[in-house]
């Protein structure tokens, strides 16, 4: 397997296919990954097995408004809007899930979360997370911002760097 910066001009094998058991993401892949990464709103990174397009995840800049941090403890006052990357999406066909995959997809977002806050600074990573995909960030350390669905959940920078250097 590897992993690699998704190429617009690539076709790759498999993607048309992908089904990772959630249609709006296999929508997404299918319709809308290549023209969201062209226009720069997104860049993906993509998992293959014999070339063959297996997962996948975006990042993205994004703001928060200050007021969502309001239960999560900080050390200060964040501004008004609060920079962060966002996880777009994250999949894994349904034929490779079950074997680390997905975590090992994150670990490598996580990566380039770190790469992007000491070029730019972020306070970490955001996404929003669907019901039957909760438990898997939050063993992973995410924490729920606000009740809501999708559920809106953060993992720190602080966070992020030690568990990457840990």
């Amino acid at each position: 397997m590897r992993l690699e910066k998704f190429n617009t001009s690539i076709h790759y094998k498999g993607l048309k296919t992908f089904d990772c058991g959630n249609e709006m993401i296999n929508r997404f892949v299918k319709k809308s990954l290549k023209k969201r990464v062209k226009r720069h709103f997104s860049q993906a990174y993509v998992l293959l097995e014999n070339d063959t397009f297996i997962g996948f995840y975006t990042l993205e800049t994004f703001s928060i408004a200050r007021e969502i941090f309001e239960s999560y403890p900080t050390s200060s006052t964040p501004p008004p809007l609060v920079s962060v990357i966002k996880l777009g999406m994250l999949g894994v066909d349904r034929s490779f899930q079950g074997k680390g995959i997905g975590r090992k997809l994150l670990r490598d977002a996580l990566v380039n979360v770190v790469d992007i806050s000491e070029i730019a600074g972020c306070m970490g990573l955001y996404l929003l997370a669907e019901e039957e995909a909760i438990p898997f960030y939050e063993q992973l350390g995410f924490e729920a911002l606000k009740e809501q669905r999708p559920l809106p959940m953060f993992l720190s920078i602080e966070t992020i760097i030690q568990s990457i250097k840990g």
